[in-house]
């Protein structure tokens, strides 16, 4: 079967560019691109001039170090672009053919090109009045001001922009993209995803091929939401390889997962988009992930509102070596609070190196590297390389492995504070998921000086929250008693009713926004001693509760007390059996002794047998 494609008839160009790009599954060459290669028949072969590009009906549209890209019309088959690479000069060039739309590539070739381009004009040389053709003096000036004295950049240093201002210069801006009125539907219809996303502070977008369709769905607040109804199925292979274009992705593999990076600017902001396809029974899932670091505000104090955790947290980041683990699942905020703390410690005395999987966030005096696995340069081969730069704070991004895991070890044992993260369901099992990753015991024990475990639960909207009590049995699912909690109000999210006019600060959800909780574990000389003997999570979790440790449930339900969450959501994130045993254990080592008379008690009473005073 022979594929048709469109004829000049079909309809209006931007139709005709639309199911061109249906059929090829790439992005077609529209008018504004063509006209903006024009200075390309002068400059892109020598050999080959104006009047031949139109002889032969194509024109360059980018040229590289290893490839020529040639527009051609999109009616010509086997036979035409053949003739057309015969006509062609021999050269080392690899020669890409992009069809395109007849009448946009006549009307780019008619357009008169024989002025050559304008060649940058460079500033004239002055006379050079380097202190260097001077007698050299016998004396060294080493004072600050020396360094540049007498010095000027003019015709040696080339004027670099700032970093930010460069980013954003080369940014595409998504809501200038969206009124072009020459782009195609379906570009159009990817950019409305990405600016409904961002508009609605999205973390994650799914793009998920389903058998009745395209569903779209947004993560907002730690929930996925659906917006809008599946578009139709025959758009999948469309948006999929707009997606994949976008990312600089191999369209062609489509039984491969890949990963890639998409960068825009939305209201002055340049947000990046970290990008991975995944090969699915009805098409390729795409799954993009929100990466706006100039919407987080990086400090201690403005994610952790308790003083306690906050203190020693900042002890814990204040040590002069030692290893400190952050734990948590995907979007838990690990990464914001790893940048926190590298925030409070970053200090011109202080040389800081970072390798992240990608680069999240950009701090300022600090030396970030990007993971490179194509060309070798992992976690473990950046840190050994770290090690030969004088550091003084490490941070890894993520401990995968083995090798990555005793190298930072290793940097810990040296001297260095080294920050990582780790996926760990609480403090205390991080210690059996380093064992189970192959780590001895002993390293572990000799390096690790505090874990942090972290979780986001959703902020209750202050505007239409409901009180309520909660019954007994509800109280008794989180280890609560309602006598305790006699004079507490609670609270839970409103749900609006269908016919009921929804909240217009949190769009009917009944939440707005996330607050984190945090379980702090600080490695002591007792605890130490019992990893290095190899004890079990139960064993370095009591010992963790008897120093003090808060746990994640007993963090959260302090803040249900509070007002800021509810115990649904609690629930839905942090209730889990042993982390319920967990914080009835951590009651009852606060509790040995009856307030009433003053009896020692048991650790699994409840109340004093002697005076029948419920424990506090």
């Amino acid at each position: 079967m022979t594929l048709t494609l469109p004829t000049p008839d079909a309809g209006d160009t931007a139709r005709q560019r639309f199911a061109l790009e249906l059929l090829l599954q790439q992005p077609v060459p529209g008018p504004a691109q063509l006209l903006a290669s024009r200075y390309l028949l002068n400059d892109a072969l020598p050999e080959v001039g104006p009047d031949q590009w139109r002889s032969l009906q194509a024109m360059p549209i980018a040229i590289g170090a290893d490839q020529l890209d040639i527009a051609i019309p999109s009616q010509w088959r086997d036979q035409e672009w053949q003739h057309l690479i015969d006509q062609l000069p021999d050269q080392h060039r690899t020669i890409r053919l992009h069809p395109a739309n007849d009448a946009d590539l006549l009307q780019a070739l008619a357009t008169e090109t024989d002025e050559p381009a304008t060649e940058p004009t460079l500033p004239p040389k002055e006379e050079s009045n380097s202190p260097a053709a001077a007698k050299p003096d016998t004396t060294l000036d080493v004072s600050a001001e020396s360094f540049l004295q007498d010095f000027s950049p003019d015709g040696v240093l080339e004027s670099d922009e700032d970093d930010d201002t460069q980013l954003a210069r080369d940014a595409i801006d998504l809501e200038t993209s969206l009124k072009d009125a020459e782009a195609s539907p379906v570009v159009t219809l990817v950019d409305r995803i990405l600016l409904q996303a961002m508009s609605v502070n999205a973390s994650d977008i799914h793009v998920e091929p389903q058998q009745k369709g395209l569903r779209l769905r947004f993560r907002q607040d730690g929930v996925l939401q659906q917006y809008v109804e599946p578009l139709p199925s025959r758009l999948v292979p469309a948006v999929t390889s707009r997606f994949k274009i976008l990312a600089d992705l191999d369209i062609a593999e489509r039984r491969q997962a890949q990963d890639g990076r998409i960068r825009r600017k939305y209201r002055d902001r340049v947000i990046d988009f970290r990008v991975n396809t995944l090969p699915s029974r009805f098409g390729e899932k795409v799954c993009l992930r929100l990466l706006d670091s100039g919407a987080t505000q990086l400090g201690l104090d403005k994610l952790i509102d308790d003083p306690d955790a906050l203190a020693l947290v900042r002890e814990l980041g204040s040590k002069p070596f030692g290893m400190i683990l952050v734990t948590g699942p995907t979007g838990s905020g690990k990464s914001t609070t790893l940048y926190s703390l590298l925030a409070e410690r970053n200090d011109p005395g202080i040389n800081i190196s970072t390798v992240e999987d990608p680069i999240e966030y950009t701090l300022p005096g600090i030396t970030q590297c990007q993971v490179n696995r194509d060309k070798g340069f992992d976690f473990a081969t950046a840190l050994r390389a770290f090690m030969r730069q004088d550091p003084d704070v490490l941070l890894v991004g993520e401990t995968r492995d083995l090798e990555t895991a005793k190298t930072a070890i290793e940097a810990a044992l040296t001297g260095h504070l080294v920050l990582s993260t780790l996926h760990a369901n609480d403090a205390p099992s991080t210690i059996a998921r380093l064992d189970e990753m192959g780590v001895e015991p002993f390293m572990v024990s000799a390096s690790l000086i505090g874990i942090v475990s972290q979780r986001l639960l959703r902020r209750i909207c202050p505007h239409c929250r409901e009180p309520y009590r909660p019954n007994e049995r509800e109280l008794g699912r989180f280890g609560l008693m309602a006598s305790r909690e006699a004079d507490v109000t609670f609270f839970k999210a409103h749900h609006h009713s269908p016919n009921e006019p929804i909240c217009p600060h949190c769009q009917g959800s009944g939440y707005k926004g996330r607050v984190g909780i945090y379980e702090v574990l600080r490695i002591q000389e007792e605890m130490a001693t019992a990893i290095s003997k190899g004890a079990s999570t139960d064993v370095i979790r009591q010992l963790a509760l008897e120093s003090g440790m808060v746990t994640l449930l007993g963090y959260s339900l302090e803040l249900v007390r509070r007002g800021e969450t509810t115990l649904e959501e609690v629930g839905r994130m942090v209730l889990t059996d042993s982390g319920l045993e967990s914080e009835r254990r951590a009651r009852a080592l606060s509790t040995m002794t009856c307030e009433g008379c003053g009896a020692g008690l048991q650790e699994g009473w409840l109340e004093c047998p002697y005076c029948l005073t419920p424990r506090h």
